[in-house]
C-alpha cells in the first residue's frame, strides 16, 4: 500500500493506493505506473466525481492531476454503498500514469555559440483581491484546482490555485501583495474552442463578454476601436477572444488556439 496525492473534487487529496503491474511506456520510455484506488464520496458529490472520472478516462479529456504526475482512469470503475450510511459511496478505480511532455529545460538552455543560458519559466501570478473567500469560491466555480489554502494567523493567508491544463498558477490571499484589488488586466487563458469555453463559464454563473476579434490581425487593441463582434471570420488561431472579470475586477481574456 502506498499514498498518492491526486486532485479530486477541487482539492489535492492523499489517497491510499495499491500498485498494479505497469502498462506501456510513458514519455522517456519507462513503464507507466498503474494503481488501484478506493475513493469514498458522499451522495451529494458523487455526480461531480463521476464527471471527473469520465473526463480522465476519455482520450481527449482532462487527466487527474497529481503532485508528481497526471493520471488516466483505465478499465472503468465500480460503485458500491459503504459503511453505516447508504448515502456514502465507495468507488473502486484503476489509474495509469498518463503520457506527459518532456520536462521543460530550465538550466540547460544553450544559446547559439554554445554558451549556456539560464531558463525562466513563468509559474505563478499574484492577484490582488479584497475578499479571499469570495475569490476562492469564484475560481473554484470557474474550474481552477485548489492546490493549497494556508493560514498562519489572522493577518496572513495564502491561497494557491491552478487553471485546468495550465502549468502556471495563481496566488492570492491576505498580505501577499500591495497592489490594489482589481488592477490586474489581460491575463490570457488559451482555449481550443472559444464558444464552448464561454458557454462553460456562463453555465457556472460567470458573466462573460461577447466573443470578438480585432481587425488589426495581430493581437487586440486595449482601446477597442478595431474590435468586431464574433469570432474571427476564418477562425484563425490566436484571433478570437472573450473576457471575464473576477469579483474584484481582475480581467481575464479567453484566446482561441484550436491546435
Amino acid at each position: 500500500m502506498t499514498t498518492l496525492h491526486v486532485t479530486l473534487l477541487n482539492a489535492l487529496r492523499e489517497v491510499p493506493a495499491v500498485e498494479l503491474p505497469p502498462f506501456g511506456p510513458v514519455a522517456g520510455g519507462r513503464p507507466s505506473r498503474h494503481f488501484a484506488l478506493e475513493l469514498h464520496v458522499p451522495h451529494e458529490r458523487h455526480q461531480e466525481l463521476e464527471a471527473e472520472l469520465r473526463s480522465a478516462s476519455a482520450p481527449d479529456g482532462e487527466p487527474l492531476q497529481g503532485r508528481d504526475a497526471a493520471w488516466r482512469v483505465v478499465g472503468g470503475w465500480t460503485v458500491t454503498s459503504h459503511g453505516r450510511s447508504p448515502e456514502l459511496y465507495t468507488y473502486r478505480v484503476q489509474i495509469q500514469e498518463a503520457e506527459s511532455p518532456a520536462p521543460a529545460q530550465t538550466a540547460a538552455v544553450v544559446a547559439e555559440g554554445g554558451e549556456p543560458l539560464v531558463g525562466f519559466r513563468l509559474e505563478l501570478v499574484v492577484l490582488p483581491v479584497s475578499d479571499v473567500d469570495r475569490a476562492k469560491a469564484f475560481y473554484q466555480a470557474v474550474g481552477f484546482r485548489l492546490d493549497g489554502d494556508h493560514i498562519s494567523d489572522e493577518s496572513y493567508r495564502v491561497v494557491h490555485m491552478t487553471p485546468p491544463g495550465s502549468p502556471c498558477s495563481i496566488l492570492f490571499g491576505t498580505r501577499v501583495t500591495t497592489a490594489l484589488p482589481g488592477t490586474v488586466r489581460g491575463l490570457h487563458l488559451v482555449v481550443t474552442d472559444i464558444e464552448k469555453a464561454s458557454l462553460y463559464l456562463r453555465e457556472r454563473g460567470v458573466k462573460t463578454g461577447e466573443i470578438f476579434h480585432d481587425t488589426c490581425d495581430m493581437f487586440h487593441r486595449c482601446t477597442g476601436e478595431t474590435r468586431r463582434s464574433g469570432p474571427h471570420p476564418q477562425r484563425l488561431e490566436y484571433r478570437s477572444y472573450a473576457t471575464f472579470d473576477d469579483p474584484d475586477g481582475n480581467e481575464w481574456v479567453l484566446q482561441e488556439v484550436p491546435a
